[in-house]
């Protein structure tokens, strides 16, 4: 096997988990933020969030690609940071 190669896609993997991470942490944001009934967040937030701002159906907005739920939500998490609170005690996020 090629050392680098499997190094590569192991970053990649990392990093890519890493983003839905944060996103399905942006969704508990948002269900703060908009009120949502109890035990709707993460992911599910998100699509309601969705939903109720574009339009979209439900089973829409979860056959999208977490990407593309990324450029959708750019602008509502241009300022949000992730909590400090979701980063301590996790050594695989703190770096």
């Amino acid at each position: 096997m090629n050392r680098e190669k499997d190094s590569s896609r192991q970053e990649l993997h990392y990093v890519t988990a890493d983003l839905n991470y944060n996103l399905e942490c942006f969704g508990d944001h948002l269900a703060v933020e908009y009120s949502l009934p109890n035990g709707i967040d993460g992911f599910d937030a998100i699509y309601l969030y969705m939903c109720r701002k574009y339009r979209w159906t439900i089973q829409q907005c979860r056959a999208m690609e977490m990407s593309d739920i990324r450029l959708v939500l750019a602008t509502e998490m241009r300022d949000w940071t992730l909590p400090k609170e979701t980063v301590d005690g996790n050594p695989d996020l703190d770096s």
